[in-house]
């Protein structure tokens, strides 16, 4: 696999764990903090909250476990403590891939190989990745494009299962007047949790397929060498896969090490025309960890 033209294995050196962030040199950075126009932020990230966000049953809801509360005030008097004085702590309990979140470049793997040839039988299950964890990844920020694919099409969102295209995405981009290049980063909106929280508001069981990327995006997304992909939905890709299992994943993550961020709120932002912005991600450095939760930033 490392050894087709089909890969950025290699584009960085044989060690590198970064990827195609790597595109995001402190030149191309500034130069994307000209996307900020009005100044107004944007949190893309959902609440962590056991109940009301789409969870994978298998990897559990999150949990915010009370540590200390106003019932422990009597454990602080040893350090001066007097009545009526205390503090409040949580311990959290949180999927690494539940809610809004970002891909570690070791999250995916393929022929038993996950970006830039490093082996699937590396990672283990005490110590985690030994090469591509989430902390080799780090935090990041840059010009990002918002492409509303929904709001294009003239629906609140698209039906679960649609496969948006490369012609849609290059539809949007034009009906919007922005251009994308070399290490940019592409947000596309398919609505999906707005229908996950239209669907939930009335009690229903939210429908297990979702619209998301086909894989004719693929070769779109390599032309304009972006630097990272993120989307509304569970996967970025379309479910049911467009193909084998995480076919998209293995062609963007696996194969070209572009960082993937899932379950952003972008409504807001497209609501209010947003079509570029400054974004800031900052992932949690869990050694050897396969991904974590992110609250993006977005400036518009």
């Amino acid at each position: 696999m490392g050894t087709t033209t089909d890969t950025n294995w290699g584009r960085w050196g044989a060690d590198d764990e970064r990827g195609a962030l790597n595109l995001l040199t402190p030149e191309k950075v500034l130069a994307g903090m000209q996307a900020a126009k009005t100044g107004k932020t944007y949190n893309l990230g959902l609440p962590v909250s056991r109940y009301g966000t789409p969870v994978f049953p298998y990897r559990g809801a999150p949990q915010r476990l009370t540590l200390t509360s106003h019932l422990d005030e009597e454990m602080n008097i040893p350090y001066g403590a007097v009545p009526g004085v205390g503090a409040n702590e949580d311990v959290l309990v949180v999927p690494a891939h539940n809610g809004t979140h970002m891909d570690a470049l070791c999250h995916v793997y393929a022929d038993k190989q996950y970006y830039n040839g490093q082996a699937a039988e590396s990672f283990t299950s005490h110590n985690g990745a030994p090469w591509c964890g989430i902390e080799k990844t780090g935090g990041f920020a840059g010009r990002a494009v918002v492409l509303d694919v929904a709001g294009h099409q003239g629906v609140p969102w698209l039906e679960p299962g649609t496969n948006i295209t490369a012609d849609d995405l290059e539809a949007c981009r034009a009906a919007a007047g922005v251009t994308l290049g070399q290490g940019d980063i592409l947000l596309v909106r398919t609505g999906w949790l707005d229908l996950f929280a239209d669907v939930t508001s009335r009690m229903e069981e939210p429908p297990f397929l979702q619209p998301g990327l086909g894989i004719s995006t693929v070769e779109w997304i390599v032309d304009h060498d972006l630097a990272v992909v993120g989307c509304d939905n569970a996967a970025v890709e379309v479910i049911p896969f467009d193909g084998p299992f995480l076919s998209v994943h293995i062609e963007l993550l696996v194969k070209r090490g572009i960082t993937l961020l899932e379950h952003l709120v972008l409504s807001p932002m497209c609501a209010d025309g947003v079509t570029e912005c400054f974004l800031t991600v900052a992932p949690l450095l869990v050694t050897g960890g396969t991904g974590s939760p992110i609250n993006p930033v977005a400036v518009a």
